[in-house]
């Protein structure tokens, strides 16, 4: 078992405060997750880039460290944009990362705000951010949104967010307008991410700002309103999210289970003429065909 796959829930549970979460429609679970699972993940994250850079003969930074990561992601943006965005995707589909937000660490989150019958929503993200890391004509940081508009699921959702590099004030922070949730679903404007909240009742001064350290979790309503912080202070911030929905909420339960992400993919070759016989014969050396 791998150092990222050792995910067990803490032997004290934390606290989770359910009321001041209803209140709020968030809240921080200090201490949530295992501290040395996250660092294997973000070396994880590291080697991804690292095999690409070495593909195209460029330098690699060795280790998991911020600094690591960001210097290998920033390499490789520079040189082939496509194989970055590839690659940034390619993070989320880590194998410890999917046990690490579905841990019993985290279902217990979950279901201690309510969810008597948690099941995942969609794909995990992974958010990474950097000044140095902006794709050229993409959006950069997340605008002020609500998450129920794309999942629609139960009325209850929840949604975590666990990062695993530090987030201060001033390293993109996630954002939150404390309260927001309990406006209902809020009237949005187009942007190129996701449906952007218009609501004059959300204001600049209805945000603050969430530090958090490796191991922290925060658990938000679907209806909360966030967004991500504008102030960057030159290292990458890594946090990975994922949404849970409640199979015994009545009005999800009424509507038969929607869902409103539609999954696809292309018979077309994407890589023209590959595979061919003798490169499958590479990966099956000693299959001749032959008893």
């Amino acid at each position: 078992m791998t150092q990222a796959a050792r995910l067990a829930t803490p032997k004290a549970r934390p606290f989770v405060d359910r009321e001041s979460y209803l209140k709020q429609g968030y809240v921080i679970v200090r201490g949530a997750l295992d501290t040395a699972a996250l660092a294997a993940i973000n070396s994880e994250i590291s080697d991804l880039f690292a095999v690409q850079l070495r593909r195209l003969g460029l330098p690699v930074d060795r280790g998991g460290s911020r600094e690591a990561v960001q210097a290998n992601a920033a390499r490789l943006l520079a040189i082939d944009v496509e194989a970055y965005i590839n690659t940034a995707r390619m993070t989320q589909m880590l194998a410890s990362a999917h046990q690490l937000m579905a841990s019993d660490a985290i279902v217990d989150i979950v279901r201690a705000l309510g969810l008597s019958f948690p099941v995942i929503s969609t794909r995990l993200s992974n958010h990474i951010m950097s000044d140095v890391l902006r794709i050229p004509g993409g959006y950069h940081k997340s605008p002020p949104h609500q998450d129920w508009r794309s999942m629609q699921g139960s009325l209850d959702a929840v949604v975590l967010w666990a990062p695993t590099t530090p987030v201060t004030e001033r390293s993109h922070p996630l954002q939150v307008a404390p309260g927001s949730h309990l406006l209902g679903l809020l009237d949005t404007v187009d942007h190129i991410m996701t449906p952007m909240v218009s609501d004059p009742r959300i204001t600049e001064e209805s945000y603050v700002s969430l530090p958090m350290q490796p191991g922290d979790v925060v658990a938000f309503s679907s209806f909360l309103v966030h967004r991500t912080g504008e102030t960057g202070d030159g290292q990458v911030r890594i946090a990975f999210s994922t949404r849970y929905n409640n199979a015994e909420e009545p009005t999800y339960v009424e509507h038969g289970y929607p869902t409103p992400y539609k999954y696809s993919y292309r018979t077309d070759l994407i890589v023209p003429d590959f595979p061919r016989a003798c490169d499958i014969a590479r990966i099956f050396p000693d299959a001749s065909g032959e008893d």
